[in-house]
């Protein structure tokens, strides 16, 4: 008999197909292949460049900054055009919301960071725009890329010297109107800014073309710099200049009785303490002058209080610091309290117009605040203007709300001190 023995199921060996016959389940990224990755990868990193991109706008418009100079101006070209930060947070939002179901931690980023940035491009319009309308001057947001308030280099076919200073001669750049018969036209001392120890006469061109128009004459003046001199020289070389231009106000056709003086950041100080100090002989001219009294004072974010200005920002660590000052404010007190506008407070001091950014990373909004307080609870003639949401040198973008507010405010004040505006 034959015993005929079947194989079960079990113990088969199945063949195994080949590789093209049943391709087998597997992730996405294999049915559809090495492309669609690429561009998922792609889509990922365009998201996280979008919400970099948007993270670093909103930190140089509203973070402090280190005193490095190239970071200090980006952060300056930034939050002076606030505006360039609305196309970037636009489309992270758009691409965020596009791509937040298939990416949601990139999207998500994207979103957050974008909204912020457009919050910082957005509101300060909407803040300036109230301010205006306090003002009675509507924002024209057609010349919000107007140009640029700043020059390189002074021009040098207006420099004329002014007086000897020590070893040299004093410079200004002369922006006169031409001159007429019976006429004597009101004039504008500006006094530059660069933090005592560097800028030029010069270097805010705008200033000058605007006045200009208005019919203001400008001498545009220079004066020593840090740390060779201190601030009380720097007050000195001010009143310097004051007195030279009034001793020969009938050369330039103008009239000496409508003279203001003027200056941002460090020269909106100096232009201050001159103002102020005017016949104080603590606080003398540097060169031989009778009067160097001034019709009004203009200052654009300048310091008012040395002493706590020092004290609470970067400059406590500056080695130039105790050159300027000639000391510590223990030691020396007397000059940090002349050169501290709001130290020197008076109900006779001159009409006084302060503008100031209240997002002022250089120069806290609170110097010029305690300045106004103190003018007003002195009953002195003076007017302030806070811009909303402005950093420091907010007027290099001449088209800026900052600087159209700004342009509004000085045209009143120089309306009442005797021209036409």
């Amino acid at each position: 008999m034959t015993t005929v023995v079947t194989p079960t199921v079990a113990g088969r060996r199945r063949p195994r197909p080949a590789a093209s016959d049943s391709p087998r389940r597997g992730s996405r990224k294999d049915r559809n292949g090495p492309g669609v990755s690429r561009v998922a990868h792609l889509c990922r990193g365009l998201l996280v460049v979008v919400a970099l991109l948007n993270a670093a706008l909103a930190v140089l418009v509203a973070a402090p900054l280190p005193r490095i100079p190239l970071l200090v101006l980006v952060a300056a070209a930034v939050t002076s055009w606030g505006l360039v930060l609305v196309p970037p947070a636009v489309i992270g939002l758009v691409a965020g919301v596009a791509a937040g179901r298939r990416y949601p931690w990139c999207a998500g980023a994207a979103v957050l960071t974008a909204f912020v940035a457009l919050v910082y491009g957005v509101m300060p319009y909407a803040a300036a725009y109230r301010t205006a309308e306090e003002q009675g001057q509507p924002l024209a947001p057609g010349a919000y890329f107007e140009g640029v308030n700043y020059a390189k280099a002074p021009d040098g076919e207006r420099t004329s010297r002014y007086a000897r200073i020590g070893e040299r001669r004093g410079k200004l750049d002369l922006w006169t109107l031409p001159k007429r018969d019976g006429v004597r036209h009101p004039a504008v001392v500006w006094v530059h800014g660069g933090g005592w120890n560097k800028g030029h006469r010069g270097q805010s061109p705008a200033w000058n073309r605007w006045f200009n128009a208005r019919g203001w004459s400008v001498f545009d003046i220079d004066y020593r710099l840090a740390p060779r001199v201190t601030q009380l020289d720097q007050i000195g070389d001010v009143k310097c200049a004051v007195g030279w231009v009034r001793r020969h106000a009938r050369v330039f056709g103008v009239d000496p009785d409508r003279l203001v003086l003027a200056g941002s950041s460090a020269g909106g100080n100096l232009a201050l303490a001159a103002a102020y100090t005017e016949g104080d002989d603590r606080v003398p001219a540097s060169c031989a002058v009778g009067d160097s009294s001034v019709a009004g004072v203009i200052s654009l974010y300048g310091p008012t209080d040395m002493g706590r200005l020092i004290a609470g920002t970067a400059l406590r660590g500056d080695p130039m610091i105790p050159r300027l000052m000639g000391g510590s404010a223990k030691s020396v007190p007397a000059r940090y309290r002349l050169g501290s506008p709001a130290k020197l407070v008076r109900t006779d001091v001159p009409p006084t117009l302060l503008l100031h950014g209240s997002a002022d990373r250089a120069v806290p909004v609170a110097q010029a605040r305690e300045l106004a307080r103190r003018l007003d609870a002195a009953g002195a003639r003076a007017t302030y203007v806070e811009l909303p949401w402005a950093d420091h040198c907010f007027d290099v973008n001449w088209g800026g709300w900052g600087s159209q507010i700004a342009r509004s405010a000085i045209s009143r004040f120089l309306a009442v001190r005797g021209g036409s505006a």
